[in-house]
């Protein structure tokens, strides 16, 4: 691994050139829409303006990203198809965080059971993250290269790994180097020669960080994210309809001293709080995509629930750092 090489050598013809994309947003949404090849929502969890950075680069069948985020946020739903993504922390969790339903309280790599979807919730400090997304094809040429005949369908379901440490960091270090020279000197890995150099380096130390500590160390599920997850579902399906805390610990057939401690563990907020961060994304998407002569806010915040104009602007400020008004003209 020698990221001055990209710097030195003359890179070959090559009809694919890699694409090479950074960017900050101030709105949960618009950087949700720009993981191409991903379906997914984000929904902001804490209050305030919404700061968001992402670095992306696309070599074809592999890609790598660098999501760093001041908000907690949670990350829902599908993956690119054909292909296996890694995301690690390139920043050591400083509070636990979740993915799918797995406390992360230590460096690890997560995410990589093709057969599930994204779920993830940074933790309240936000976030610092790298993803690789890898072929599953260009994958396994690398692991039957290096002999990983563990790195089969029964690893990938364990869906988290606990490396070594002294295997992790080389895959963190490699990714720390990269982000920052996409940065600063992004002509270096906008060439046919940075891809093939990236490629070759970076893939085998993925692999060989997907070795579990020998202390067989490894993380434990969340024993309240099923009901977590069965509870944030039934509110989706449920949104536009007035629902108490009795009618959501029915459906999910928990007590409600369960599923407060669950949601506020895992979301930093009780049910019914967080019952009310999804309807006000629901609105501002909905103020987003409106034409601001053809809707009123106040009939809009009715629909949703909200029966207070003085509450539902302040809730609304608070969360998004700007008043319901604003965002529509915008």
């Amino acid at each position: 691994m020698n990221l001055n090489q990209l710097t030195t050598a003359s890179p070959p013809f090559l009809d694919g050139m890699p694409r090479l994309i950074s960017a900050c947003f101030n709105d949960v949404d618009c950087m949700s829409e720009s993981l191409k090849g991903w379906e997914v929502n984000c929904t902001q969890l804490t209050q305030g303006p919404f700061q968001g950075g992402l670095t992306f680069l696309d070599q074809g069948n592999l890609q790598i990203y660098q999501l760093q985020l001041q908000h907690a946020v949670q990350v829902m739903g599908a993956k690119p198809t054909n292909s296996l993504v890694f995301t690690l922390p390139l920043d050591s969790f400083r509070q636990t965080a979740y993915a799918y339903d797995i406390a992360l309280t230590t460096d690890c790599i997560f995410g990589f059971d093709a057969h599930r979807e994204v779920n993830h919730i940074t933790h309240s400090q936000g976030a610092n993250l790298g993803c690789i997304t890898v072929s599953k094809a260009l994958f396994q040429t690398y692991v039957t290269q290096s002999g990983r005949d563990d790195l089969d369908e029964v690893f990938m379901r364990r869906n988290v790994v606990v490396p070594e440490g002294s295997r992790f960091a080389p895959l963190v270090c490699y990714l720390q180097q990269l982000f920052w020279i996409s940065q600063q000197q992004p002509d270096l890995v906008r060439t046919a020669l940075a891809t093939h150099l990236i490629e070759q380096d970076l893939l085998p130390l993925l692999i060989n960080a997907l070795k579990p500590a020998e202390d067989g160390a490894f993380l434990r599920p969340y024993p309240r994210a099923d009901i977590v997850k069965d509870a944030q579902e039934f509110m989706e399906v449920n949104l536009q309809r007035p629902l108490t805390l009795a009618n959501i610990c029915q459906a999910v057939h928990a007590s409600k001293r369960s599923l407060h401690y669950g949601f506020q563990d895992m979301f930093g907020m009780g049910p019914m709080a967080f019952l009310k961060v999804l309807r006000l994304h629901a609105i501002r998407r909905l103020l987003l995509s409106a034409e601001p002569q053809s809707l009123q806010v106040k009939e809009v915040a009715c629909a949703w629930g909200f029966c207070s104009m003085g509450h539902f602007a302040r809730d609304y400020k608070q969360l998004f750092g700007e008043s319901p008004s604003q965002t529509l003209a915008r």
